[in-house]
């Protein structure tokens, strides 16, 4: 009898419990001790022709996990002194693919950063550390073997920053079979000239071990295994058609050191064999910043590619508005001008800055300046200033230009002082506001040049700002790179820019568009 009061209470224990737990506590979930990420870093590999371990990371697609289908592959190669993880880690370039994946501007994509020591990706000269050798045959197959890839060369990017940017260069060029797509950005290399006086002990750490010549100075430096790896002779010295695969987007920032006039010359070298590529400068430096907003129009340049798509040569620029203020027109010695007088000027007796814009027409002289001022109209409003526009065709000579902000400052209540006028010229017209500043320096304290033609350059010393815009494509790309070593070689303020485009009223306005910042900059100087 006691047992079985006992089993009762016992029972009775159980099931209050039991009704506690149900009503007290929540479902277990299980828990996947698997769960998919997209980013790996630091797989350990042993390659067998190095016969060293090598890393590598990898960022997979957001539903590689979910779906059986294969993917192109952009390798990201890393810079001097970095390693497999420095993209990630150092770069976020993964809010950079995130972000262009959800605007639907990306497909998805598989990244592979593999981990380059200091090679600059290619086999010494030597044969001692056959790097190169290695990524082709081994560890694209390997990649390829392991992940569900695209097996074609025409799904294949190779993308770099610095010594990395050489890479992405060099890999193509000498592997076209193997990739399609060239992105060298700030690449790191030398010109002849540039080898030939880099320090000795530099020329020994980074580049000896590699070239050649270690020890050596001058011409000696210039061995052959160097030049058969050199942009500056195989592009000069073989056929350009042998390049005609390769799909290149090279860019480098206006503040490098030396790295600006190296690629510059390398545009310039290519342009002259015509071997198609495409070619920026922007605002920036070597560092993360530059390289990422690089990496934006980089991205929709490789899925343009791996669409077997032609990238565009001449973008349109959309006007968000359209100019709704007046411009008055007025005769100054024969010739025609357009003034449009800020907002509120009738009715004030304050002085205001002057922008002069020395136009070479197009196609309608008045649109265009009317959709130069619509481009314009919010800095006017902000800034309060008088826009002169002139033909270019009518000023041909600096004492035209000199005479012209005589009359201006005699009819409008203007600031006479060189920090209240600001030049502004396009294609033509380049030409005689250049050497009026050249000529004049009092006159003017800034100087926008857009694709700009000019009959010859002669070194302005007491410019206090030079604005210098052209196209890849611009056949003012010579004159304008002319014009940048001026600017650095004697320390004059400056901005360059090498945009998408062509020499059109297209191009103009974009890079117009661009600038507005820094014009805005000028005026405030005028404050």
């Amino acid at each position: 009898m006691r047992t079985h009061l006992k089993y009762n209470l016992l029972l009775k224990v159980l099931i209050l419990i039991s009704a506690g737990c149900f009503m007290d506590c929540k479902p277990v979930i299980p828990v996947d001790e698997d769960p998919f990420v997209r980013f790996t870093g630091s797989i350990d590999y042993q390659s067998q022709m190095l016969n060293r371990p090598l890393r590598y990371s990898v960022y997979l697609p957001a539903g590689y996990n979910k779906e059986n289908k294969s993917y192109p592959t952009v390798y990201l190669l890393h810079g001097f002194g970095d390693n497999e993880t420095s993209w990630i880690n150092g770069g976020n370039i993964d809010r950079i693919i995130k972000e262009l994946e959800e605007k639907g501007e990306i497909e998805p994509m598989i990244y592979v950063m593999p981990q380059g020591y200091n090679s600059y990706y290619v086999n010494r000269f030597d044969g001692t550390f056959n790097y190169m050798d290695m990524f082709v045959k081994e560890f694209v197959p390997l990649i390829d073997s392991l992940y569900r890839t695209r097996k074609t060369p025409g799904q294949r990017a190779v993308v770099g920053y610095s010594m990395g940017g050489y890479g992405a260069l060099i890999l193509p060029v000498k592997n076209p079979d193997i990739f399609s797509v060239s992105v060298p950005l700030s690449m790191s290399f030398r010109t002849d000239e540039q080898y030939m006086v880099e320090s000795q002990s530099g020329f020994d750490a980074q580049w000896g071990p590699i070239f050649g010549a270690k020890g050596s100075a001058g011409e000696d430096r210039l061995t052959d295994y160097f030049k058969k790896h050199s942009p500056f002779h195989f592009f000069a010295d073989e056929d350009a058609n042998r390049f005609s695969s390769i799909h290149f987007f090279i860019d480098c920032g206006d503040d490098e050191e030396l790295l600006s006039f190296t690629n510059n010359e390398m545009h310039s070298l290519m342009r002259s064999k015509n071997i198609a590529h495409e070619y920026r400068v922007r605002n920036g430096a070597h560092t993360w910043d530059y390289w990422l907003k690089a990496m934006r129009e980089a991205l929709i340049f490789i899925q343009t590619c791996f669409n077997g798509c032609a990238y565009v040569e001449d973008p349109p620029f959309n006007l968000s508005t359209r100019f709704s203020g007046n411009i008055e027109q007025l005769n100054f010695n024969g010739k025609i001008l357009n003034v449009v007088l800020p907002s509120g000027y009738s009715v004030s007796s304050a002085t205001y800055p002057v922008i002069y814009f020395m136009h070479h027409t197009l196609k309608n002289r008045l649109n265009e300046t009317k959709n130069v001022m619509a481009s314009l109209d919010s800095l006017q409003r902000e800034k309060q200033f008088i826009l002169v526009e002139a033909d270019a065709s009518e000023f041909k000579t600096v004492s035209n230009f000199v005479e012209l902000s005589a009359f201006l400052d005699n009819g409008y209540r203007t600031k006479k002082q060189k920090q209240g006028r600001l030049l502004l010229a396009n294609f033509s017209g380049a030409s005689v506001a250049y050497h009026t500043v050249s000529d004049y320096p009092e006159l003017f304290e800034s100087l926008f040049l857009f694709l700009p033609v000019i009959d010859s350059i002669n070194h302005i010393s007491e410019a206090g700002f030079i604005y210098l815009d052209t196209t890849d494509e611009s056949q003012s790309y010579s004159t304008v790179q002319g014009l940048y070593s001026d600017c650095r070689k004697h320390n004059i303020n400056y901005q360059y820019r090498v945009r998408n485009g062509k020499d059109s009223f297209n191009a103009f306005m974009h890079g117009l568009n661009n600038s507005i910042v820094y014009l805005g900059l000028m005026l405030n100087k005028t404050l």
